[in-house]
């Protein structure tokens, strides 16, 4: 079953691309992509996730999901023409193992509603498992965005890099990776996270600024 995403969840583009200059010189150099992992401290989401009987990195997902919608430069994307374009609405993915123990991916509509978000990443999950193809050719209106997402929680590891094709468009969705989490003091946990993007359309500050985001809606998920 190929996932779709419906378009009544789309809103009308609403902001001015800034980054022209920008978007040109990084996207004439041979790999116009930007790597930076650094480690994460956040409320233990783990401990109370399964207090409350939720899977722990669906939590950790929903939160990597929605903070790309709270920092404005990991809302753009770009055509197959090269175009900016600033998505509302968000299709992210992350990979699963298949019955083989392969790789696969599983699509979850990105909604603020937890309960809800979380019901269809159990329903995709179960396709993606069972799937015996790759699960790539995805349907979505255009100004909806996706976000891939890795989760290695069997590795803490310092850095990564993911698979790369181009630059233009295939380099501008952002592909999140995070890693084993650690348990700290005081309700505390650390995991190693990686955002990979497009130069053109994110800076350093702003992978700075996502990282608060993603603390924040854990802090929000810890206090709720």
């Amino acid at each position: 079953m190929t996932p779709s995403y419906s378009p009544e969840l789309i809103a009308p583009i609403d902001a001015p691309f800034e980054r022209g200059p920008q978007l040109r010189w990084f996207d004439a150099l041979d790999d116009p992509r930007l790597n930076i992992t650094a480690e994460l401290t956040a409320p233990d989401f783990v401990s109370l996730a399964k207090a409350r009987g939720l899977p722990p990195f669906a939590v950790l997902f929903h939160a990597i999901s929605g903070a790309s919608l709270d920092v404005d430069a990991l809302r753009w994307r770009l055509t197959d023409q090269g175009e900016p374009y600033r998505v509302n609405a968000l299709l992210p993915s992350y990979t699963v193992r298949n019955t083989h123990g392969h790789v696969n991916f599983s699509y979850v509509p990105f909604t603020e509603d937890l309960d809800a978000f979380i019901a269809a990443y159990h329903s995709d999950k179960h396709e993606a498992e069972t799937a015996t193809e790759m699960r790539t050719h995805v349907k979505a209106a255009p100004e909806c965005g996706q976000l891939y997402c890795t989760g290695l929680p069997f590795l803490r590891f310092t850095s990564i890099e993911h698979p790369r094709s181009g630059g233009g468009g295939l380099a501008a969705t952002p592909n999140i990776a995070a890693g084993q989490w650690r348990r700290e003091a005081e309700g505390q946990l650390s995991l190693p996270l990686s955002v990979q993007t497009h130069h053109g359309l994110v800076d350093g500050v702003h992978v700075a600024a996502y990282f608060d985001a993603v603390r924040d809606r854990l802090e929000r998920f810890a206090n709720s």
